[in-house]
């Protein structure tokens, strides 16, 4: 809605009622400190306009921060500095001057907010003069009291009724306000009116609501913000706060007070601080302006969701959710649709492709979408939304997901000891992968004495199954060997594990011996009984084995003697039995190539040996 309207037309605004939310807060506003020092000039006056600071008596200004201060001429005795916009107001003596304009000093001079228009009024005189500053040519006279903002001049010109009339254009605008309020010099700046008598803070552009506030006499309104001395600090209200937050800052000096709000408009104060220092406060903590304006956001993605990075079926979906932001200033027109697009690789190793704008998948009003993927592609989504306005966000990043097309691989896989001296043997296994294991096949194969491995047998309770172990009782002289794979839910399928075998020896008992012999017991020895070749060239002996390697266990200790172990006619290798403690080992001779032949364990010293089992393994 535009307020501006021919000069003899009149534009209403309804003052509405306050809320407890517009109350100023009762919490004590934080305190910030001091502002920045702009060295190099003491001040009985302040002013400032942008980078232009401005100190009398008399007067000077620097643009650089007090690096480099020049004298403007004239003073300010007893007039506080005026500095709007590129306007200086000073006084030479008896006169006052601003922009090539002269007043007599003794007036009433006022510069407006903006610098763009100034008021003189002689002492008891019943109007002012308004002057344009840049065209030195007088506009209007207005009774007092009255206030200047840019073009315009502001006065309650009946109870209740703010009118506001644009020196340039002649458009007049109407603020209805409380009826006991009036507005003075300095009340109105931008968009906010700062009126005595009712303690209003109005928006004479609209649409916010009034709020209450009251403010002391030395007070200046800056543009967004009302500054006022408060004890030895300045006291800042923010006034685009509905709340009409507060922070202070100083000290300031408090024997005649100088302070200033900026006359360019920025969120910024200029004052003098306890040792008549000019310093210079930014607020930056100031709410942003309030006035409305088109919708220019675009929506904001709030969540989405790809699911599971790695996916147990061939399903992949993709959900998401946008908000259109909004503030009481730039009303949000919502959101009206969605562009998805994919980009998809096969599997690990491979690049993505391009991304791929599916032409059903753009200006969708749904939140959401699917699709079947092979295995092991990976997919990755991503989106964007735009609102009623037309305003649209950028790509969402990418939320991916993948088909598993890896399949399960081991973690564990024993057996326990290669030759199992207890009464039973455990296969164990485990396996991890992207998803989950879906089942596992278990195979084996054995070998009786004598004999070499048969051929591998698949249960049929072993295949497809989720057991993680098998338990048996080993039968002596058996060598028993298994493999595992696994699988998961989309049907990828690990390799075989390595062969893994255990083999239940063959006591000594199964030997026969010759020369001079001893079978006896003991408490360490497998099944409890050794076999002692007692004189150099006893042995123990069998017609016929199949082995790929031999593994002796014997009884090792003090006194113990040595044997050489053969093979198919082959020597294997020696063992000595001596040691310093009494135990039983078991000794592996070298892996040799596969052979079937006779076994002979002999002693080859006159100290006994003490032979407890021997173990022919098929596999290494």
């Amino acid at each position: 809605m535009s307020f501006r309207v021919k000069a003899a037309a009149v534009c209403a605004v309804v003052l509405l009622p306050l809320s407890a939310s517009q109350v100023m807060a009762a919490d004590p506003p934080p305190h910030l400190g001091a502002g920045v020092l702009v060295p190099g000039r003491s001040a009985i006056d302040v002013g400032m306009s942008g980078a232009r600071v401005v100190v009398s008596n008399p007067v000077y200004e620097t643009s650089n921060n007090g690096t480099t201060w020049t004298a403007s001429g004239g003073t300010s005795v007893g007039k506080p500095l005026q500095v709007e916009g590129s306007a200086l107001l000073t006084f030479d003596g008896s006169t006052a001057k601003v922009g090539g304009l002269t007043f007599p000093a003794a007036d009433e001079v006022v510069l407006g907010k903006g610098g763009k228009l100034v008021s003189h009024r002689t002492p008891a005189g019943a109007t002012a003069e308004v002057y344009d500053v840049a065209s030195k040519t007088k506009l209007a006279d207005y009774a007092p009291p009255f206030a200047m903002s840019g073009d315009t001049v502001w006065k309650v010109t009946s109870p209740g009724q703010l009118d506001g009339k644009n020196l340039t254009t002649g458009d007049v605008k109407t603020i209805l306000v409380a009826s006991a309020c009036t507005v003075g010099p300095d009340d109105v700046n931008g968009r906010w009116a700062v009126l005595s008598g009712c303690n209003q803070v109005v928006d004479v552009s609209g649409p916010q609501p009034p709020r209450n506030l009251s403010v002391t006499a030395d007070s200046q309104l800056g543009n967004g913000f009302a500054v006022q001395a408060s004890g030895s600090d300045l006291l800042v209200t923010d006034l685009n706060d509905p709340a009409l937050g507060q922070r202070r800052y100083g000290p300031i000096r408090t024997a005649g007070p100088s302070f200033r709000a900026d006359g360019s408009g920025l969120a910024k104060i200029v004052y003098a601080d306890s040792d008549g220092n000019p310093r210079v406060i930014t607020l930056s903590w100031l709410s942003p302006d309030p006035q409305q304006h088109p919708d220019t956001v675009a929506p904001v993605l709030t969540s989405a969701s790809a699911g599971d990075r790695v996916r147990d079926n061939t399903s992949l979906s993709f959900d998401w959710a946008f908000n259109d932001p909004q503030d009481p200033n730039s009303p949000a027109t919502g959101v009206l649709s969605y562009d998805l697009r994919i980009q998809q690789r096969p599997n690990r190793t491979s690049p993505y492709g391009a991304w791929n704008l599916v032409p059903a998948w753009q200006g969708l009003k749904t939140t959401a979408a699917s699709l079947t993927a092979p295995i092991g592609t990976d997919t990755c989504w991503s989106v964007r939304a735009r609102d009623y306005a037309g305003n649209v966000s950028a790509w969402s990043t990418s939320y991916c997901s993948e088909v598993d097309g890896t399949a399960p691989s081991l973690v564990t896989w024993r057996i326990g000891d290669r030759v199992q001296l207890s009464g039973t043997s455990t296969v164990r296994w485990a396996y991890k992968d992207d998803t989950d294991i879906a089942s596992y096949d278990v195979v084996y194969k054995t070998a009786a004495p004598g004999v070499a491995l048969g051929k591998w047998i698949y249960p049929a309770t072993w295949q497809n199954t989720r057991i993680t172990s098998i338990t048996w009782s080993p039968r002596l002289g058996w060598d028993e060997c298994f493999m595992v794979r696994s699988r998961d839910y989309l049907g990828n399928l690990s390799a075989w594990a390595p062969q893994i075998c255990s083999v239940a020896p063959q006591d000594d008992r199964a030997f026969t011996s010759a020369g001079t012999v001893t079978r006896s017991t003991s408490t360490l020895a497998f099944h409890g009984t050794t076999t002692i070749l007692k004189a150099n060239g006893a042995y123990l002996t069998k017609p016929t084995e199949a082995a790929q390697r031999l593994a002796v266990t014997a009884i090792h200790g003090p006194g113990q003697g040595r044997i050489d172990i053969y093979h198919a006619n082959v020597k294997l290798g020696t063992i000595s039995l001596a040691a310093t403690t009494t135990t039983r080992v078991t000794t592996y001779l070298p892996t040799t190539a596969f052979r079937t032949g006779p076994v002979k364990i002999i002693s080859t010293s006159t100290a006994p040996a003490s032979i407890d089992a021997v173990a022919f393994l098929r596999a290494p």
